[in-house]
């Protein structure tokens, strides 16, 4: 097509792939444990029992089919669209198969209105729409009934035996994908030979049949929490990115880059009929009890807001009082009906800065990102923090949380764990690394190139959030027992013949 100078390519795809996990459980047996210095006499149940070996091998598979196609017309109008079509063995065979298409449109303004304008060097306008499907991170047979085997402690007794038995665990048969369609305007922009470049994007993002675990009423189902398609999600919000070079010299080049994004994202529907009396669903679990729930899926609110107790501070010292919440409706008693939605993991700003400085054969990097309006319940010092936890009932004095101090929580109540005193602003900026390097050049009588380098990987974080780390805790806004980051030294060489 020549004629009318467009160019056209088409790809098509198909990939297999096949996920096996082998698993090995060795479980510990005939040991002694240390003697309660309280019960001496207490005998260790577990000494002298037989080890159980248990295996288990999960498999799930994945089979694409994709097609794109790419049309340009007078290298200024470009068009792309695209299917795929996903089979997941994590879904029932009538929820299995989902596909997903795309269209995508681009002008280049630069060669449409701005070809002889030296000044500008890119400019070009975007417009795209696609869906997405999401699977990733449940298990491989959520939708399937299946059975475990009862342990030692929880077995039938049948005249002097005892015998154990298939316990049925919750699953939900139609199970389905979760897919987002992605709406996005979008501006590429170039000055200066691209000295300054960069863009800027516009989107909307609405999901459904949002997969998510979720407590269910008792006897509904084989357990308290089960894996389903919850409801409807939006997020909207803008992008932007700039990239520039400030000196470039024969001996003096610096780079800087800047990027940040502003994201809003609210629950849009969790029922198939309007409901005036349903207050959302509780999500996040905490300690304190088998029902307890720091989180919730509400309509209108950000997934896993918050739903928590506000809290009473004493007037004279700021420290807040042991179970007193304020009672929001007024009627005289503390109850589920006093709590209240507060705040949100997600962060409401994203952003990053990279920077790169090479000085004749010197050469030095920075790069960093951080977070803004992003909240965390700080679960080691709800369950740590307590003068329950630092005094066990045989009278050792365990590791504790230091805010213990601040509180002097005895944490004999449920109703602490629900405090919004353990909500806190995690907003944070981390620097993630910095790298400095030296060319020596021609080395060994010009027979070899040497180079040196040495970086530093998480080398600091800047933040008012208590805990280990701000940005290293679940999606549902929950930091309990997570790792830490390491911070990475690293010095290399690189010699090349």
């Amino acid at each position: 097509m020549k004629s009318i100078k467009s160019k056209i390519d088409v790809l098509v795809g198909h990939s297999y792939q096949d996920f096996v996990t082998e698993v090995s459980n060795f479980a510990s047996f005939s040991y002694r444990a240390i003697a309660n210095p309280v019960k001496p006499a207490l005998k260790d149940t577990i000494e002298g029992s037989q080890p159980t070996f248990l295996t288990d091998k999960p498999e799930y598979r994945l089979e694409s089919y994709i097609g794109r196609l790419n049309y340009t017309l007078n290298d200024k109008y470009l068009l792309t669209a695209s299917i795929r079509r996903d089979a997941s063995s994590k879904f029932s065979k009538d929820n299995r198969v989902g596909y997903f298409p795309a269209v995508a449109l681009a002008w280049k303004l630069k060669d449409e209105f701005f070809k002889n304008v030296n000044l500008v060097s890119d400019l070009k306008l975007r417009l795209s729409w696609g869906e997405t499907g999401q699977q990733d991170g449940i298990d491989y047979y959520s939708y399937l009934p299946r059975y475990s085997q009862s342990n030692s402690t929880a077995q039938y007794q049948f005249g002097n035996s005892y015998f154990a038995f298939l316990r049925p665990g919750a699953y939900d048969a139609n199970l389905k994908w979760e897919s987002t369609a992605t709406t996005n305007a979008g501006l590429d922009f170039g000055f200066f030979n691209n000295r300054i470049s960069g863009s800027i994007d516009v989107y909307k993002k609405k999901t459904k049949d949002l997969l998510s675990v979720v407590p269910v009423a008792p006897g509904s189902n084989f357990d308290i929490t089960l894996l389903t398609n919850v409801g409807n999600m939006e997020n909207k919000g803008v992008e932007f990115n700039i990239n520039t070079v400030p000196i470039s010299k024969k001996s003096l080049t610096w780079s800087f880059g800047f990027n940040v994004t502003y994201n809003q994202s609210k629950i849009t529907n969790l029922l198939k009929q309007p409901d005036p009396n349903f207050k959302g669903i509780d999500v996040s679990g905490i300690g304190g009890g088998l029902t307890n729930y720091i989180g919730k899926f509400a309509v209108g609110y950000s997934p896993f807001v918050y739903n928590v107790y506000k809290q009473v501070y004493d007037k004279t010292t700021g420290a807040p009082i042991e179970n007193l919440f304020e009672d929001l409706n007024r009627d005289g008693q503390i109850t589920a009906a006093d709590r209240y939605l507060y705040k949100k993991p997600a962060a409401d700003i994203l952003f990053g800065i990279n920077s790169q400085v090479t000085y004749k054969d010197w050469n030095f990097g920075i790069a960093s990102h951080g977070a803004i309006g992003n909240y965390l319940y700080n679960q080691f010092n709800s369950n740590n923090g307590v003068l329950r936890a630092l005094k066990n009932p045989i009278n050792f004095i365990q590791n504790g949380a230091p805010d213990y101090l601040n509180t002097n929580f005895t944490g004999t109540t449920t109703n602490e764990y629900l405090s919004d005193y353990y909500i806190e602003n995690a907003s944070y900026i981390k620097l993630d690394n910095i790298n400095i390097g030296y060319n020596f050049g021609k080395v060994f009588r010009n027979k070899a190139s040497l180079r040196l380098n040495g970086s530093i990987q998480n080398v600091f974080t800047i933040t008012k959030y208590s805990g280990l780390d701000p940005e290293n805790a679940s999606s549902t806004g929950v930091d309990y027992t997570i790792y830490p980051r390491p911070r990475i030294y690293s010095i290399g060489a690189s010699l090349d013949f």
